[in-house]
Order: C-alpha cells, then structure tokens, then sequence
C-alpha cells in the first residue's frame, strides 16, 4: 500500500499546438509585445527543446551520523527542477468543491473525504517519481536499509518547519505513530496497519523505522513503501488522543510541513476554504518542488448542481479552470464565446488511468434482494453498459471490466485484464434471476418471486450528468424484468455509502499503485463490527479474508500480485461490483491566464491542474491583458493544445 496521498514529479511531454482560425472582430489581442505574445513565444520555444531526462538515480554517499546503531550505505537522490522559465509566483486560483467537509481532521470519524489531502499535506519522508516510482528526498534527506532488512533508517532535514513556526522533529513521527496505533483514534484501518511497524528516535534528526514481523522477509521495495509515512505535531495535541478526541479536533486544523496552510480566518463556514502558499516552504531548496505551487492563494467554493453548474461558472469567469471528460461538454466547447474569442485555452493529452473499484454500481450485499449472488450476477446481464457508452458518451469513453486497472508498482502489475464481464443479455439475466425465485412476471413485465417480492430496486448517483447514462440502465434493465428507481443524491451520499444506507449506487474510491483491500473487502467491516467503514458493500467471507491475510503477508510485490488477482477474481465470482467505465484522456480548459509547462501532463494527470504540487501558475499581466481585451471587444487566437500520444493506451 502506498500511503502517499499525492505524489508524482509530472512526466515529461512533448506538445503540439493545434491553432484554429483566428476570429474577425474588433480587433485581435496578443499583440507582437503583449504579454499574452511573449507567453505563447516562450512556451513555443521550451517545446523545441529535447525533453529531459526524468530518472533520478538513487546515489550512494558517505555521512557521518552520530547515534547509529550500525553501519549502513546511505542513499539519496536528486530530482530537476522542470519549471517553465515563464514561471511566476501570485495571484488567487478558485475552484470549487461539492460539498463542505465533514471535518478538518484526515483521521478517524468521517475523514475519507474528498478535500482529504488539502488537511493533510503533512511531507513523507520520502517523494515518489510517479512515472518511474522511484523516490526523492523530501522531509529525509538520506535513507538507509538495515543488515536485517526489515529496518530502515531516516536521515532528516534539520530546517523542517511546521505551519505555526515550530520545528518538525523525529519526535513528530513518534508522536503519529503512536496517534495510529491508539485505539482511540477510532480508525481501525489505520490502527491495524500501523502496528505492522515500530519507530524510535535516535536522535533529534534521525529515525529508525522497522517492520516488526520477526517470521516475514519482505523485499526492500516493499519495505520502503511501508515504512515511509507523515509526521503529526505533537505540540498540536493535549497529550495522547483521548477517547473522543475527533470531537475536541474535528474543526480544527492541524499545523502541516507542506507548501500550502489554510487561512482559517478568511474561510466561510459551509461556503468557502482557502488556503495560501507558503513563501519560505524549506522544501523549495529541493531542485524538483523548487517550481510547484505557485500560486499565492487558492480558494475552493462550495458548489452544488452539479457539472452544469460548474461548466456554467466556468465560462463566467468564476472558476480558472475545469477538466472535463463529458463528451458532450467538450463539444459544447468548441462553440462558447470565451473559446471561440480566445480568452479560455484548451488541453487534450492521453493518460494512463490508474484505477481501483471506481465507476463502477456496487451493491448492498445487506439488502434482501441482493443477499442473493444470483440476482447480483444478473445484473451483469442486465445492465447495458456497453450501450450506454455507445448512445450517452459517443463511444468515447471504455468499458471497464474490472475493480483495478493500470496499478502497477515495481515492475509488477497488480491487475488481471483478462477479466471480462458478459455483454447485456435480457435472456440470460432471467435465467440467473428465476434461479433466485424470480419467476412470474407482473403486469408491468418486471419479474417476483411466489412472495411477490419484485426485482426492484433504487440506484443512487451522485451528478446530474449521469442521469442520462443512467437512464439508458433503467429502460435496457426492464427488458430483463428489473425495475431500477432512479435517485440523484448530490450530498450525503458517501455518508449513506459508508453507513451502508443504501440498496445499489453508482460510486467509486481513489487509489494507489498498489491495492489495498482489507479496508474494502474484509469481513471487520461489516456493520457487526463497526456501523461505517469502506467495507460499504456489508461484505464478509472467510475465503475473501484469507486471500487479504495472504496478500498482507506476502514477501515481495509478485506474490502480492498473485493475491491481488485471486481477490479480483473473487470480487468478480461474487458480483459485489459491476464495473462500468474509464476515461483513457484528460481533457482541461482554463482561462488564458492560467499557464502550463510546454512539457504537459503527468503520466495519471494528478498533478496537471493541481495548483498545490503542480507547476503551473498564474500571469497577472495576460489577466490584465485578456480582461481588457473582454471589456474593448478584442478577441485573440483560439488555442488548442493537443498533448502527445505518448500514453495512448494499445
């Protein structure tokens, strides 16, 4: 499990510049000597240049650190700095969120949030490269391998300052550890976990990290990933977390080492959350975060009505930029005056998709129609996905067939694609249905048992532009006696989700490049054992169980992986899950004063339009320029800028 929330150092792209015509009016801006020229000439000029190398190779060096208990080989490496030269630091970015966050905390109750990372950009001690997975300094300078190859050492900066000026010490990852551990975190994922490992200080700067299984060798690339974890600040906390500290903590923020804070007197309570960079971040001093975060402020809006409402501030002005997969926004594009007069940009580039149980219907397994495994596995038949896709998303986007694709860590890939899900069939849904007792059918064609019990059933979804794909489920589902009820649940849903309050929903969970799925699928999650959890399908099976004991306790990512698969396998015999798509492109618009490096995205695109670990920026003077130019009735060059092929997926 890769514990780091956000990582990657953005690989490097070439980029082509696709240029539509420029539009008659009043005038055309971006001028020979304007600012907007000057951009464009200088982005024009770092796309000509060869793109460098982005492998950093892990160095041996001799250090002399006092308190060792043995003599080791210290590593480290060094990242670049792959900023554009047109680079500048200020001015605000406003985005948007759905909902306002159940808490500031980033552990137990109600954390998982989707604004979980801003509270919890607490620096590891160690960066990963997202392209090549390899590690970079970042809270540890050095890193060193125990001759017993379950300890690792930690060499730390000695300028790490937390958010409020106090100093970050070995202590504070004592402190987090022990904070994980307890059992009054009331978190039992964490609490499992973390007793895997045991820290000790050694010093002010200097830690020992070990994975305490005396019985199981594992390989240095695991031990690295397990060992390498966030600090907490002690001097934050009144002591050990005490029974209900997430009550005392829930609205207050913790003090964090990473590049932005939040500004909790300018936040709106229910409405607004902004954060601002932190000029003298002591990360900076690194070549590769020397150039990310340039933004001086970041504010995210609360925003309910969902895509539409967004896409609608968008082109107002209110939001700087929007990624969209829609197919049918990204038409509607191409004729909105903000487009078409050259005041917003627009960006295509291919992405590898790494993807764990997202997109995908889960199902109750609690509910009384589907404790049956046969009614969940006609429902892979009665589902259309495939024509869904086809009429609702122009065939762009690709049938998913799995709950993990593209998690690969190592070398090793976690994820079996030869798992297929059959194609709508009204005929054999029936047959999988009448082996339930679904036999007669009502006047209205859906299918009951002698009970007269019908297959009928609510599927809740979370954005008003899924309603139409939804709604192509619930016409083809009829033909196979299922009724489906509809229910558009914009807030509240993942509350609903985690307290399993729901029969069937439309959902998904972020992940990482390895799979992690106790949280998910083992049996200590079910309402019997705690009323939320990610377990949100109410799942337990001791078959399911052993093969998550086993893939915990495997020796290297391979046997990892054969886990993994066998789990994926099951997920599949089981029908827990049908899942529907994935997006295989990125596709972003932003108003012209939000610049990007001419290198492009990353190979996930989780940084490309992150303005806390991204390299992109603001242009005060192009924002100036471009709102002159709105207001004089001048118009500029559309851009389209379409993004290499180089992540095309075969």
């Amino acid at each position: 499990m890769n514990k780091n929330l956000v990582k990657g150092i953005i690989a490097l792209l070439g980029l082509s510049f696709v240029f539509a015509c420029t539009k008659t009016g009043s005038g055309t801006g971006g001028a020979s000597g304007s600012a907007v020229a000057k951009a464009e000439a200088i982005m024009q000029e770092e796309m000509k240049q060869p793109a460098p190398d982005w492998v950093y190779p892990y160095k041996e060096v001799e250090l002399d650190v006092p308190n060792m208990p043995e003599k080791v080989k210290w590593l480290t490496a060094e990242g670049k700095d792959l900023a554009s030269k047109d680079a500048k630091v200020g001015g605000t970015m406003h985005f948007t969120m759905s909902e306002w966050p159940a808490t500031f905390r980033y552990t137990g109750p109600e954390s998982n949030g989707s604004m979980r990372s801003l509270m919890w950009m607490q620096a590891s001690l160690l960066w990963q490269n997202e392209d090549t997975q390899t590690y970079l300094p970042y809270s540890a300078t050095h890193w060193a391998y125990g001759a017993d190859e379950k300890t690792m050492y930690f060499k730390l900066r000695e300028d790490i300052k937390w958010s409020d000026g106090k100093k970050c010490t070995a202590d504070d990852w004592l402190f987090a550890w022990e904070c994980y551990v307890n059992p009054n975190l009331n978190d039992p994922y964490y609490n499992q976990w973390y007793k895997g490992i045991e820290v000790t200080v050694l010093g002010d700067y200097l830690l020992q990290i070990r994975w305490v299984d005396e019985e199981e060798d594992i390989s240095k690339e695991m031990l690295i990933d397990y060992l390498d974890f966030r600090p907490r600040a002690r001097h934050f906390f009144n002591g050990p977390l005490t029974e209900k500290w997430y009550e005392e903590y829930n609205w207050k923020y913790e003090p964090t080492t990473g590049p932005y804070v939040m500004k909790e007197d300018e936040n709106v309570t229910g409405e607004l959350l902004v954060f601002e960079r932190v000029d003298n971040w002591w990360a900076r001093a690194y070549p590769h975060f020397a150039g990310i975060g340039n933004v001086q402020k970041v504010e995210y809006k609360v925003l309910t009505g969902g895509a539409d409402m967004m896409e609608s501030y968008f082109y107002d002005g209110k939001i700087d930029v929007y990624s969209v997969a829609i197919p049918d926004a990204i038409r509607r594009s191409e004729s909105k005056d903000p487009v078409t007069k050259g005041y917003i940009d627009r960006y295509y580039n291919r992405v590898i998709p790494l993807l764990g149980i997202r997109d995908c219907i889960f199902f109750n397994v609690s509910d009384p129609l589907f404790k049956s495994r046969d009614v969940r596995r006609a429902m892979y038949y009665a589902f259309d996905i495939q024509g869904m896709i086809d009429q609702a998303l122009y065939g762009e986007y690709s049938r998913y067939h799995n709950i993990g694709l593209g998690q690969e860590f190592a070398g090793v890939k976690f994820n079996d694609d030869t798992i297929r899900k059959p194609s709508f069939s009204p005929e054999e849904a029936m047959k999988l249905l009448a082996k339930a007792g679904y036999t007669k059918k009502g006047n209205d064609g859906i299918l009951m048992n002698d009970a007269g019990t019908r297959v009928s059933f609510e599927l809740v979804y979370y954005a008003k532009h899924h309603t139409e794909r939804m709604s192509i489920l619930v016409e083809q589902a009829k033909k196979a006696g299922v009724e489906i009820n509809l229910k558009l649940m914009e807030s509240g849903y993942f509350e609903a989700l985690r307290k399993k309050q729901y029969q069937a929903m439309f959902m998904g969970f972020n992940t990482g490049s390895v799979p992690s799925y106790r949280q998910f699928f083992y049996s200590s999650g079910t309402t019997d054992h705690t009323p939320e959890s990610n377990n949100v399908w109410n799942y337990a099976n001791p078959e399911m169980d052993k093969l998550i004991e086993g893939m915990e306790a495997a020796k290297t990512f391979a046997d990892k992986a054969v886990f993994s698969k066998k789990i994926e396998h099951l997920v599949d015999d089981e029908a827990l899950v049908v899942p529907v798509y994935y997006v295989g492109y990125g596709f972003t618009m932003a108003w012209k004063w939000v610049r990007f490096p001419a290198w492009g995205a990353d190979k996930h695109e989780s940084t490309w339009t992150d303005p806390i670990f991204g390299y992109l920026w603001i242009d005060e003077a192009i924002k100036a320029e471009v709102e002159e130019a709105m207001k004089a009735g001048k118009t500029f060059e559309p851009r389209y800028y379409h993004l290499t092929e180089r992540y095309k997926q075969k």
